[in-house]
């Protein structure tokens, strides 16, 4: 498995729409708005960088919620991850956001995505 680089940081945010305004005043493009999983979501976009923007729901805090990093081959990736015995979701595909994708955490909890291409 090969990281090409980073895919996406996703956040949970209380009200989209000033997100979307904090984001565009700092420089950030929105680059649609979307249902995901039931909620409201944005993506903005600054040079490579991609922020994706979910609505929380009563049971998320608002903040980080995960990184996710572009590589190479997402079914080499599950191989190798299972090889070494670790758990993660997937892979997946995810239509609303048009990614195939793997979750597992780190070892203190924090969620990291890899995403290949469909």
């Amino acid at each position: 498995m090969e990281i090409k680089g980073f895919d996406h940081i996703h956040f949970f945010v209380t009200d989209i729409n000033k997100a979307i305004e904090f984001y565009q005043g700092i420089g950030f493009e929105l680059v649609r708005k979307f249902i995901h999983g039931g909620r409201e979501s944005a993506q903005m976009k600054v040079g490579e960088i991609i922020v994706d923007l979910n609505l929380t729901k009563a049971a998320d805090n608002p903040g980080y919620s995960h990184f996710s990093l572009k590589v190479d081959d997402l079914d080499e990736a599950a191989n190798s991850l299972r090889e070494r015995g670790w758990y993660f979701d997937g892979p997946l595909d995810v239509a609303e956001t048009r990614r195939r994708i793997i979750t597992l955490r780190d070892p203190n909890g924090f969620l990291v995505q890899l995403v290949g291409s469909r």
